[in-house]
């Protein structure tokens, strides 16, 4: 029962972000559709981050992490709808490689790190 309830959680995140993206698409037609599938695909990620570390004991309550990983979310959110960028993030991004794909793992990354 324990298995079921520790993996049917991230699932349901996985079908309900599915489910949601597709009424997006299928109801709403403007110009804020776009933006809000991106927030809605960050939430998801996060979520589902969280949804993975859903451990039986906390290992600490330091609030540093938490807050830097809302930070972060909020920065990559920011540049990825493009309200701002940071040109020394984007060349670093660029040096390294990291694109879309990796972006997305740093969204579940800070979901995690949340909840850790």
């Amino acid at each position: 029962m324990d298995d079921i309830k520790r993996l049917g959680f991230p699932l349901l995140i996985i079908v309900l972000s599915a489910f949601l993206s597709r009424l997006l698409t299928i109801y709403l037609h403007g110009f804020f559709v776009q933006t809000l599938m991106v927030i809605l695909i960050v939430t998801a990620l996060f979520f589902f981050g969280v949804s993975l570390n859903k451990s039986r004991k906390k290992r600490s309550n330091a609030v540093f992490k938490k807050v830097i990983a809302i930070l972060l979310v909020i920065l990559m959110l920011f540049m990825q709808l493009g309200y701002f960028t940071l040109p020394i993030m984007e060349n670093i991004f660029d040096l390294i490689g990291i694109d879309a794909f990796y972006i997305n793992m740093l969204y579940i990354f800070c979901g995690y790190l949340f909840v850790d």
